[in-house]
């Protein structure tokens, strides 16, 4: 019995989750140049929510259409290339997701976008710190850890819905409830991270890893995550439900991603320190 909803519908709202450094990069909105730049990265942020969404969709279309065991994984993203379906189109249809992506769009034109955003985002994984992208295309082009990221938490949730003996049909809506619940933290970190005014959280004029995270202390930021939280256990349970394991990776996967991409070091080269660190338990 073929299985269209359950896989790969997890986490609309996550995005590439790479290391994070302990200095962010406050902007001087007052200059036009740094202010220019900051509307790139915010831009380059919402790219990315947009990419996963049509990454995920993709997914749950070409398992609707190939997938046969609902234990099984017949549309990997994170092998499209090499598993994909006789003929199911798969790969063709992650580039066209990726054709989206376009992060000079905000640009002033500049061959130096990259080193004007400090640096954002994490090339090695495998080594300690921040290791910065050649550019901004370089950077563009990395999303081989997002497939993998999403890739393993749908199969989490499937399993612990299928530990909690509810029904095919049951599981895919509570999937759809915590892709909703991912989506509305993207939101939430999003808005934050590009206020500069105070009103949203602060987090474009405050240094600091944990202004704009799901555990922040902000009231604003943390009324909006108690918000999607809410909305999340109304539908769940207190908690998550049976999905209560998955919460917490959910959390820290943005989390993560969100510190990689806005709070970055002050300048570029990297740095060995940091609050995140490669090979978190996370991913």
């Amino acid at each position: 019995m073929r299985n269209p909803t359950l896989k790969m519908t997890l986490a609309a709202g996550v995005l590439l989750a790479s290391a994070g450094v302990a200095q962010a990069w406050v902007p001087d909105l007052s200059n036009d140049a740094e202010k220019a730049s900051f509307g790139q990265l915010v831009d380059i942020y919402k790219q990315n929510a947009k990419f996963v969404a049509c990454v995920v969709k993709v997914a749950v279309k070409c398992e609707g259409k190939y997938g046969v065991d609902p234990a099984a994984q017949e549309c990997s993203m994170a092998t499209a290339v090499m598993t994909e379906p006789d003929g199911s189109g798969f790969a063709e249809a992650l580039a066209g997701c990726e054709g989206k992506l376009d992060y000079s769009k905000k640009s002033a034109g500049s061959e130096d976008d990259y080193a004007a955003m400090e640096c954002p985002g994490d090339s090695d994984m495998q080594l300690a710190g921040n290791q910065d992208y050649g550019d901004l295309e370089e950077w563009q082009n990395s999303h081989g850890p997002t497939y993998a990221q999403l890739d393993a938490l749908g199969i989490l949730a499937i399993a612990l819905g299928y530990a909690d003996e509810r029904d095919t049909k049951t599981i895919g809506k509570d999937i759809g409830e915590l892709s909703k619940y991912s989506q509305g933290l993207f939101k939430c970190i999003g808005a934050c991270e590009a206020d500069s005014k105070g009103s949203k959280g602060g987090g474009g004029l405050t240094d600091s890893t944990g202004q704009c995270t799901t555990t922040a202390e902000d009231p604003a930021q943390a009324a909006c995550v108690a918000g999607a939280k809410g909305k999340m256990e109304s539908k769940l349970g207190a908690g998550g439900g049976p999905y209560a394991a998955l919460i917490g990776l959910i959390d820290g996967a943005l989390d993560t991603a969100g510190n990689s991409l806005w709070n970055n070091t002050e300048g570029c080269d990297g740095s060995p320190s940091g609050a995140f660190v490669d090979g978190s338990s996370l991913f």
